[in-house]
């Protein structure tokens, strides 16, 4: 892409051409033998030889940026994915040791909350407590296991956004050398469309070579 994109070729003012004719022009020089290419006379040689360059410009870009889109989803999204999936089937047979024991907890209470309520007693604390211990087991064991399947199911939806964003935080190096090359290259910058996000591209260099403190992280 940078090689093509020396030519500086892509800062040629093309605007009153229209695009179909300049696509024209690029199909008949990729096709043309370079003899017969240095033998069109001018100006076509120079009109042919220029859509030419354009368009293998505009078809690097567009490849390495696919490159790029493929790399950050294989190295980064993928790998991140992954590794929430391997905690996730690590994680599962405590998980349904937790719930077992929490719907055992559901099924004795609500049992007893209906014998209540067809005799109408009044609730016991004590008495539904000593029944959990009897029938499920210690109250601290019953506590542990909802603590701990609470950490298992995962966050909510806003909240799993975020842990994704840690997990690929954690990838970060992955992708580094990528992100580098890509605000480096010149050839970027000849496209008009999407300033602000060129922009942003082009200050990913710098931002990977910061150093930041911890500490200095985590308050942002």
């Amino acid at each position: 892409m940078d090689e093509i994109s020396a030519f500086r070729l892509g800062r040629v003012k093309l605007d009153k051409v229209p695009p179909n004719r300049l696509a024209t022009l690029a199909r008949v020089g990729l096709g043309s033998k370079a003899p017969i290419l240095e033998r069109t006379p001018e100006p076509k040689r120079t009109a042919l030889l220029t859509s030419v360059v354009r368009h293998l410009e505009a078809s690097a870009i567009a490849d390495a940026l696919d490159l790029f889109s493929v790399l950050m989803q294989v190295k980064l999204i993928s790998a991140a994915r992954r590794a929430t999936d391997r905690d996730w089937l690590a994680a599962r047979p405590r998980m349904a040791k937790s719930a077992r024991m929490l719907d055992g907890v559901f099924r004795l209470w609500s049992e007893q909350l209906d014998l209540l309520t067809e005799s109408g007693a009044d609730l016991d604390a004590g008495a539904m407590w000593r029944a959990l211990e009897t029938e499920i087991g210690p109250r601290e064991e019953v506590m542990a296991a909802s603590v701990l399947l609470g950490e298992l199911i995962g966050p909510a939806d806003e909240e799993a956004e975020a842990e994704m964003r840690r997990l690929l935080a954690t990838r970060y190096n992955t992708v580094r050398p990528f992100l580098s090359l890509l605000g480096e290259s010149p050839a970027l910058w000849t496209t008009s469309g999407g300033k602000r996000i060129l922009e942003a591209v082009k200050r990913l260099p710098a931002l990977a070579r910061r150093k930041v403190k911890a500490k200095a992280a985590d308050a942002s």
